[in-house]
């Protein structure tokens, strides 16, 4: 087994240099890829790789990076991430920790020219930046230039994608003839068929729109023959209507001509009454200058009287008023002079009472001393009890002075505790936030289950035993560096979602609330049997991997319920998971050969060892352990509960100094109330010691007063002889004003006397303007006659022409005619063709009334019709023309389109059947050579003009004694398909020239007899032709394969230590190979 293996080996470094050297000569196909840069994409930091003209096997442990590859060939040429099925955004692909990233792939110029090097820049606010050829460019150029070389990224038939395996295997048959005719038929036939397609739809659309409206030509046509009988008793109405109108017209004319001629008869009467009052008015003239003369000379005279009238009472009123002021100021002056005497006399008398009372109050202050004199023996007294007093104060003092001491250190301590219970309850509550940081968290992650937290908190009181909320909320890790692998070892559907129930009725009531009533997505475990312990002596002792550099598993590193970590070791294996340090990956392939290990932590990888079912030999695949998610922050249960001791003691002490606290300020206040007391008797004790002086002091401020008072004595006889003379004085000044306006009333009597004369001029004047006015009121009177007439005349005139204004204007509104608002009559113009429109017309208004009451009748006896049905009917033979047009256009569509249908289809169908049969033949011949039958053919629709449900239809039989069948995701499993599948496009490769293909680890699922037979075809057919290049994907190779010269193995190495894709020198890697193995051989 030992040389086999080693011969075997030999052979794929003999390939694989050969290979190296070969891959440069031979020629790639027009559009290929030469050469893939990645930089900060995905998993790669820096790897620049060189893939061959041919078949290039990409091989790497899963999570390696191959994937990474078939990533970038897609977004590298223009494709879109859902093509890829992974990431949404462009921005997902960067490497994390990058604010960019770069793709540069390079394509095979088979013409001339230099190669195209098409580079793509990622940045994290996804947007791209294009170059070709290190010019700046466009998506869309990119894409135009991949069309041109016949690259189509979203074609699976020519790339396929890891994700998109699963989606090619469940395509339907109409979707795989689709791609199928953009592989291999080309652009050309996809096209055709996508026009048939879309005439074949819009020839549907134009069968219904066509047949909707013959409908909707039946329909008007019966609607325009049950209006027609209304149409037409609608027309007689209106003619009967319409005779109403013009007789109602005729009428409204022939009453504007009566009125007409009435207004022409009072008018020539307004102007006879107007010529006579013309005629009075100028013989009325002369009269009327004589009056005005005598009116001016009238006035003249009452002007001159009225001025000095208006002199001689200024001067009268002038003189009064002298004389009244000069009488005001006299009384004024002697009522003064009177008022202060009184005011001295109350003064004086108001004296000689005070100084009594003073005198009173000096007697009895003085009575008092007299008897303190008499009672000394008392001070004495008062001083011992002054002594007395003092002492009990000094006591007092000094015993509240040691109270506030007391009081005072109560209060520091009080305030130090409260300070220590604040600290306490911040740290409660900085933990709390860090509950509530968790649940925001499950709120984003997961509402559904956190609407179930919401809801199990407000109703724990249903469940008989304790409900453990999820692990999110439950579990804490105290070490930061082991959070990353508590977070990777559980499932994140237990990390969030997982309820754990101590009674299984509980469990039950919980799922029915959640699922059925609320409609949420949640989990429920009942608690395992086995015991903590029991889990823990299931584990090796952890001692025995000490030499593997391990010191704990999983499960020391948290801490949480009983009942969640007993969950976790049944379902999570956490005892079995053991977590090494750094140091370890220096032994990874000792750790790997402990087959007591078969998973383990290390930096930040996860180890995983599985054991061949071939083989038998073990495998290592790692995978990189992501940084902490959901647990980031520590809650310690057992620092919660050593708070919540410490601060319930605080709180305890606190209340016990309250306490003294109260007791001491109650002792304080009685000590003050007493010093209080005290402070008052000894205020009574000093008064009484100060009452004599006090006594004497108010005797002198007494006497003071009373000499003061004595000091204003007023001497009255003197006053009252005073104002005697100064009244007898006020008198002389009085009379001699009074003598001085005398002469000024001489002069008054003058003025008099002249007024008399004008006042007889004003009379004489009078009495001629009064004659010549009697000599007019004879001619006023015939005036106010003809003035009368000719008012009533003007009214009649002005009613007259109100009625026939408002009769012209009916006339004129009844024929839509305006006419000016301030017009009277018709124009001529409307005159006469009123007159001979009416002509014919009865010339008498009961006629014509009786033959419009006759009309009238004659509608009232007809039925009512809704005014609308003659615009329906006018309205649906409107509808009715558009209708029958529109069938027009339809038909010649439709005939149009079956004419184009029927031509392409012709050519379509000729061209899909002998690509379907040229498929069938390769696909039949290998299918053949795996040992089982399967063919294809074209699936034809009931309908030859449904052409969008044409597909392929795939057959295959992989046992004997069976039929064949179609392909479904039912009938053949998931290796079967991946077979077909990968037949499929085998047969696809020999028909079409496509730059490159690839495939993402097709052979998933298939068994190795099917795997090394596919793999064989695969190196078979990529090898015949020089211009097909091939990317296959796998994360494993099976042994003892057949290789051909023209393959390119590519390894994916990824690991802390590697080094760069630039620094590999294969050549020297093989050489030191080939001698390690003959040296083990030897």
């Amino acid at each position: 087994m030992t040389l086999d293996r080693t011969e075997n080996q030999s052979n794929l470094n003999d390939t694989l240099s050969t290979t190296i050297s070969q891959s440069t000569i031979q020629k790639h196909a027009h559009g290929a890829i030469v050469r893939i840069r990645l930089e900060n994409f995905m998993t790669y930091r820096e790897v620049e790789l060189y893939p061959g003209s041919r078949l290039n096997v990409i091989i790497g442990p899963n999570g390696s990076g191959k994937s990474s590859i078939v990533c970038a060939i897609c977004l590298g040429l223009a494709g879109h991430p859902r093509v890829i099925g992974r990431a949404g955004n462009i921005a997902d692909y960067i490497k994390t920790g990058n604010e960019k990233g770069m793709i540069e792939i390079e394509l095979f110029n088979g013409e001339k020219g230099s190669n195209w090097i098409v580079n793509r820049t990622l940045h994290t606010h996804n947007a791209s930046k294009w170059t070709l050829n290190g010019k700046p460019s466009t998506e869309a150029a990119i894409k135009e230039l991949m069309k041109k070389l016949h690259i189509q990224v979203d074609n699976l038939c020519q790339f396929l994608p890891q994700e998109k395996v699963a989606e090619f295997t469940n395509m339907s048959k109409c979707d795989l003839l689709e791609n199928t005719e953009k592989c291999v038929g080309g652009e050309e036939l996809y096209l055709l068929h996508k026009s048939l397609k879309t005439l074949g739809q819009e020839t549907r659309s134009l069968e219904v729109d066509l047949n909707e409206a013959l409908n909707q030509a039946v329909s008007c046509k019966q609607i325009l023959k049950h209006l027609e009988p209304d149409v037409q008793a609608i027309q007689g109405r209106k003619d009967l209507e319409a005779k109403v109108v013009e007789y109602t017209q005729c009428k409204h004319f022939r009453d504007y001509e009566e009125k007409a001629i009435e207004h022409d008869k009072i008018a020539k009467t307004f102007e006879l009454v107007r010529d006579k009052v013309t005629e009075v008015n100028t013989r009325l003239k002369p009269l009327n200058d004589e009056i005005r003369k005598y009116k001016t000379e009238l006035d003249k005279a009452q002007t001159a009287y009225k001025s000095k009238y208006k002199e001689s009472a200024d001067l009268k009123n002038k003189l009064t008023k002298e004389i009244n002021i000069i009488s005001e100021q006299s009384d004024d002056l002697i009522d003064k002079i009177r008022d202060e005497l009184r005011h001295k006399k109350d003064e004086e008398n108001r004296r000689i009472e005070s100084c009594k009372d003073i005198q009173q109050q000096i007697s009895a202050l003085e009575e008092e001393l007299n008897a303190i004199d008499i009672n000394s023996q008392d001070q004495d007294d008062i001083q011992v009890e002054w002594n007395k007093i003092e002492d009990e104060r000094k006591k007092l003092t000094e015993q509240q002075t040691q109270i506030s001491l007391k009081l005072q250190q109560v209060n520091d301590e009080l305030r130090r505790i409260q300070q220590d219970i604040q600290i306490k309850q911040r740290e409660l509550s900085h933990i709390n936030n860090v509950q509530e940081i968790r649940l925001t968290k499950l709120q984003h992650q997961n509402p559904d289950a956190w609407k179930a937290v919401k809801w199990l908190r407000q109703n724990r009181m249903l469940f008989k035993k304790t409900v453990y909320e999820p692990m999110i909320l439950s579990l804490n890790v105290d070490d930061a560096n082991m959070m990353k692998y508590v977070e990777f070892s559980i499932p994140k559907r237990d990390l969030l979602a997982m309820f754990i129930f101590e009674d299984t009725d509980d469990m039950e009531l919980f799922i029915k609330e959640c699922h059925e009533k609320q409609k949420l997505v949640v989990h429920g475990s009942a608690i395992p049997r086995m015991s903590l312990d029991e889990f823990r002596r299931e584990a090796v002792p952890i001692n025995d991997f000490s030499n593997h550099g391990m010191s704990h598993y999983v499960l020391d590193a948290i801490q949480g319920p009983d009942p969640i970590l007993r969950y976790l070791c049944q379902t999570a294996k956490i005892h079995t998971i053991p977590i090494a340090k750094d140091t370890a990956l220096k032994k990874i392939e000792d750790i790997t050969e402990d087959k007591r290990i078969r998973r383990f932590f290390v930096k930040n990888f996860c180890y995983s060892v599985s054991v061949s079912y071939y083989t038998g030999q073990p495998s290592t695949t790692n995978v990189h352990v992501p940084r902490e998610k959901y647990l980031t922050d520590s809650i310690s249960h057992d620092r919660i509960q050593q708070i919540e001791r410490e601060h319930a003691q605080l709180k305890g002490r606190y209340e016990e100094l309250q306490k003294g606290q109260q007791t001491f300020e109650k002792e304080l206040t009685s000590f003050a109330r007493q010093l209080d007391d005290i402070k008052a008797r000894k205020i009574a004790i000093s008064d009484k010691r100060n009452m004599r002086a006090k006594l004497e002091r108010k005797v002198e401020e007494k006497k003071h007063t009373l000499n003061i008072y004595t000091k204003k004595q007023i001497d009255i006889k003197k006053e009252e002889t005073l104002a005697h003379e100064k009244e007898m004085k006020i008198h002389e000044d009085k009379m001699h004003k009074l003598n001085q306006l005398v002469k000024q009333f001489e002069n008054f009597n003058q003025s008099c006397s002249s007024l008399i004369i004008d006042s007889g001029r004003v009379a004489l004047a009078r009495q001629q303007h009064q004659k010549a006015d009697a000599s007019l009121e004879t001619y006023k009177e015939e005036l106010l006659q003809l003035k009368e007439q000719t008012l009533n005349s003007k009214k009649r005139l002005e009613t007259s022409e109100s009625l026939t204004r408002l009769a012209a204007q009916k006339i004129a509104k009844s024929f839509n005619k305006t006419i000016a608002p301030d017009d009277i009559l018709l124009s001529d113009k409307l005159l006469k063709e009123f007159q001979k429109k009416f002509d014919k017309f009865p010339e008498s208004l009961a006629e014509l009334e009786s033959e419009i009451m006759n009309f009238n009748a004659q509608l009232s006896c007809q039925g009512t019709v809704k005014d609308d049905v003659i615009r329906q009917y006018q309205q649906e033979k409107t509808n009715l023309t558009q209708i029958e047009n529109r069938i027009h256009d339809l038909e010649n569509k439709i005939k149009q389109g079956q004419i184009t249908a029927d031509t392409n289809k012709t050519n379509w169908l000729n061209q899909v059947n002998k690509m379907i049969t040229e498929i069938n033949e390769k696909f039949v011949d290998l299918f053949n050579t795996m040992g089982c039958k399967g063919e294809i053919c074209l699936d034809i629709p009931e309908s030859n003009k449904d052409f969008e449900k044409y597909g392929v239809n795939i057959k295959v039989q992989f046992r004997d004694g069976e039929k064949l069948h179609e392909m479904s995701e039912f009938l053949q499993s998931g290796g079967e398909k991946s077979v077909s599948v990968m037949l499929y496009m085998i047969a696809l490769q020999n028909m079409t020239i496509c730059p490159f293909r690839c495939v993402d680890e097709i052979n998933q699922g298939m068994d190795p007899t099917n795997e090394r037979r596919v793999f064989e075809l695969l190196v078979k057919h990529s090898s015949d032709k020089a211009n097909s290049q091939y990317f296959l994907l796998s994360p494993k190779l099976l042994p003892n394969l057949k290789y051909s010269r023209k393959i390119k193995l590519l390894f994916v190495c990824n690991g802390d230590v590697n080094i760069k894709s630039q620094e590999w020198n294969i050549s020297k890697y093989i050489e030191r190979r080939r001698t390690l193995m003959n040296t083990q051989a030897h």
